[in-house]
């Protein structure tokens, strides 16, 4: 199986927006013509001239009067009437928002059915270049055993984003996009368990230690952080990460790892507010690069910086805060699929 990419050349796919605070969507790139444009989920194909206005060249779209595109204006986004607050089940709001209010939320399918797709071709060449190290040197047993068409065998352990929340799959609506990982393992025909589990940080990991290490993984995918930007240093953090990858060596010496810096969230939420990510991302980047070849990193923070240059967070999201949406999830994908198989994704 071969995963749709982003861009194919000049094809732009399937590129995630949201009319959310403003009534311009921000593409990658400036667009030679608009292919299409249609609700994420349902299909609903949408008219220039109509729905949205978008003129040969210009790099955003914009949304008319007449537009059936949904719109939030920015008091939508901090609701303050028939409050249900998480962690209620059918919750629509979080509060902790920095200025002590209120911040959209939806832990179902609610961001997929107001978001839309826009596949245009753009004028020249994507220029978008993701500073990723090739990292070819790192995961030698893995990388032998890729190459050789040798069964391998991964386990995930993380958080929400891990565990695919959002995704469309996981909300069951279409069109039914699978998490981030089971993309990777998709794509390289790898065996995947994923022991991920909301809520959680990385001390969690040494809860479930017997499980993955039971698994004795070929590849052990450490995804943690969003969790921890607000209650622990980057400092302790990298403790727990090498205490973690030391006792699965010390019992599956064959396992290799594969370090996944996250998203950053909502920057108007109190738990995601900028700063600890930047600072949980540099640290890592440092950390992993000091390690013997049995890591690698997969540093998705960076790649999730440069896209935000253009797009916005709400664009990007699956539940208003803290989880991607398909398109983020294909952000992560991609940027893990690029350190593995050395191809280009981006």
């Amino acid at each position: 199986m071969t995963m749709e990419k982003l861009w194919n050349d000049r094809k732009i796919d399937r590129e995630s927006g949201m009319f959310a605070g403003t009534t311009r969507i921000n593409l990658m790139f400036p667009a030679e013509n608009i292919v299409e444009i249609c609700q994420h989920s349902t299909g609903v194909v949408y008219q220039n001239g109509v729905d949205y206005l978008h003129h040969p060249g210009d790099d955003f779209i914009t949304r008319p009067e007449t537009s059936r595109i949904p719109f939030f204006p920015e008091s939508a986004l901090h609701p303050v009437e028939n409050l249900r607050l998480y962690p209620a089940v059918d919750a629509n709001a979080v509060d902790n928002a920095v200025d002590g209010g209120n911040l959209l939320f939806d832990n179902a399918g609610f961001f997929a059915l107001n978001q839309i797709d826009i596949t245009y071709t753009a004028t020249g060449m994507p220029d978008f270049v993701p500073e990723l190290s090739v990292q070819s040197d790192r995961l030698p047993r893995f990388r032998a055993k890729l190459a050789a068409g040798e069964k391998l065998r991964a386990t995930l352990i993380g958080d929400s984003i891990s565990a695919g929340f959002n995704a469309t799959k996981f909300v069951n609506i279409p069109p039914f996009a699978p998490g981030y990982m089971e993309q990777v393992c998709n794509e390289l025909d790898i065996t995947l368990i994923n022991r991920a589990v909301e809520g959680t940080g990385i001390r969690h990991a040494f809860q479930i230690e017997k499980e993955y290490l039971s698994d004795a993984p070929d590849l052990l995918v450490i995804a943690y952080g969003m969790n921890d930007f607000a209650s622990l240093p980057v400092a302790d953090y990298l403790i727990h990460l090498k205490k973690l990858i030391d006792n699965c060596r010390a019992v599956n010496e064959h396992t290799e790892f594969l370090i996944v810096t996250a998203m950053s969230g909502n920057p108007l939420w109190k738990f995601t507010i900028p700063g600890p990510d930047a600072l949980y991302a540099a640290g890592l980047r440092q950390a992993v690069s000091a390690m013997p070849p049995y890591a690698a990193l997969a540093d998705v923070a960076k790649v999730w910086q440069k896209f935000l240059k253009r797009k916005s967070f709400y664009d990007l999201t699956g539940n208003g805060v803290n989880h991607p949406n398909d398109y983020g999830h294909r952000i992560y994908a991609s940027t893990i699929l690029q350190i593995l198989n050395n191809n280009r994704y981006f």
